[in-house]
């Protein structure tokens, strides 16, 4: 019966680390992560940078979102419905057309 009793806490144990080991590979990406990975447009210091493809230059002419959405060069952003915002200093907007705040010194 002891016997019994160690064999099945063992096996317990296992089934815990097996189950640890493999959530850790399989850990989402952070958000910091996903936004470096993902094309945008940052404004900074009174222009916007186009980020694609993990390199960064100026935006030189309007550039149009798959949405519909107008990033202008001035950080200017209109939407395919008319709505204007502007970008303010460490603001992004993605390809999909989300608006957030950088976490690094891009």
């Amino acid at each position: 019966m002891k016997t019994l009793f160690l064999s099945m806490v063992a096996v317990a144990l296992s089934f815990g680390a097996f189950a640890q080991d493999s959530t850790l590979s399989q850990n989402p990406p952070t958000e910091q992560q996903q936004t470096q990975q993902k094309d945008m447009y940052v404004f900074k210091d009174g222009k916007v940078w186009e980020v694609k493809d993990g390199k960064t230059s100026e935006l030189t002419k309007d550039a149009t979102l798959p949405n519909g959405t107008v990033v202008k060069t001035t950080g200017e952003v209109v939407t395919k419905d008319g709505q204007t915002s502007a970008l303010k200093d460490g603001q992004y907007i993605d390809v999909d057309g989300n608006i957030g705040q950088t976490t690094s010194g891009q």
